[in-house]
């Protein structure tokens, strides 16, 4: 069993494109967010940020159990990508977009205002994508610029990287931004 985990701050099209790479590539696609909900892996509601809070022993178990005597290869997409097992991983794609768009998708979704503020905050110190290099390493952690492609344009860049030995692009908003003098303005 081989697994693609895609990850990603919300609103960067994991979901979308999750089911979309499943259905290329002949793939069932596992949602973590509905792993821990069917696991009884949600441990209490964080109100003040808006967000439910986990509990990584019980969702990494939940997984163990899920992938245990599988041969099929998957597709595990969520926020929680780095609790995917590191032995069956092909390779792990976190999906990234830039703070501007991030923020209009966080509000078009009806996501509370601090809400958005932390997500982006979160998109800007690249916080999926450095959870994922710190679990996988540089080797196995390939990062997609969602802000201005199609999910379709997405997956084939997906499929390409099945084939590929060359390094992995990293995407840096914080110095772009700062390059621009806006980081401030993306910090709260």
């Amino acid at each position: 069993m081989k697994i693609i985990a895609i990850g990603g701050t919300p609103c960067t099209g994991k979901t979308t494109i999750a089911k979309q790479l499943g259905e290329a590539l002949g793939r069932e696609v596992i949602n973590l967010g509905d792993v821990a909900i069917e696991s009884g892996c949600i441990t209490e509601e964080d109100l003040q940020r808006d967000t439910t809070v986990i509990d990584e022993d019980c969702l990494v178990e939940a997984l163990m159990d899920l992938l245990q005597d599988r041969e099929d290869d998957l597709i595990i997409e969520g926020h929680y990508i780095d609790l995917v097992p590191w032995s069956s991983l092909d390779f792990t794609v976190v999906l990234r977009t830039h703070p501007d768009i991030l923020r209009e998708r966080l509000q078009a979704r009806g996501y509370s205002e601090p809400k958005v503020a932390e997500n982006v905050e979160a998109e800007v110190f690249g916080a999926c994508q450095l959870d994922a290099l710190d679990s996988f390493g540089e080797e196995f952690v390939f990062e997609i610029d969602t802000s201005e492609i199609s999910p379709e344009e997405a997956v084939r860049m997906i499929v390409g990287f099945l084939d590929t030995d060359k390094p992995a692009k990293r995407i840096d908003w914080m110095a772009l931004l700062e390059d621009q003098g806006t980081l401030d303005d993306y910090i709260r």
